[in-house]
């Protein structure tokens, strides 16, 4: 009975020792890809959006410039609450896992061998820039529908009212 456990346990080691190795690779290929597209830059306008709401409160409450310090102090108070939640280390693992769920090992290469093509690299450059655009003029054009959008619910507040059905 020993010979057959020891057998077993030997069994489920060579058999799960690819696994582990597969997955070990495919992580790694996503961290490479996440490196590539610098994914480890999404946080940096929250960190940004942070510190100027500190700086406009500074000012506002009547803030010197002998008060800088102060200032400073919070600012860096607030990015070690803000690494706490999405600094790299904590996000990254999260992330990669989500690149390895949606893509396979193969497909991560394909997509890391493409980001390292000169249209690749000009498409990572151009990409910050044309999201903006892109979501700067969706925006104009909700606007234009926002009028469309209150009518309406307008109209179905009113038909929703007591004694309207």
């Amino acid at each position: 009975m020993t010979r057959l456990r020891v057998f077993c346990s030997a069994l489920l080691l060579l058999i799960s020792a690819p696994l582990l190795a597969d997955s070990a690779s495919h992580a790694a290929e996503a961290r490479r890809f996440l490196e590539l597209t610098r994914v480890d830059r999404l946080t940096v306008p929250a960190y940004s959006q942070v510190q100027q709401m500190f700086a406009r409160r500074f000012a506002q409450s009547g803030g010197q410039a002998s008060q800088k310090p102060l200032l400073e102090r919070y600012q860096a108070q607030a990015n070690a609450a803000l690494d706490k939640v999405v600094g790299w280390d904590k996000l990254g693992p999260d992330l990669v896992a989500l690149y390895t769920d949606a893509f396979s090992e193969a497909e991560l290469k394909q997509l890391v061998a493409f980001y390292q093509t000169p249209l690749g690299s000009k498409l990572l450059e151009q990409m910050p820039q044309l999201m903006a655009i892109s979501a700067q003029r969706t925006q104009e054009r909700l606007q234009a529908a926002a009028p469309e959008v209150d009518r309406l619910l307008g109209q179905m507040d009113a038909e929703l009212k007591p004694g309207k059905q």
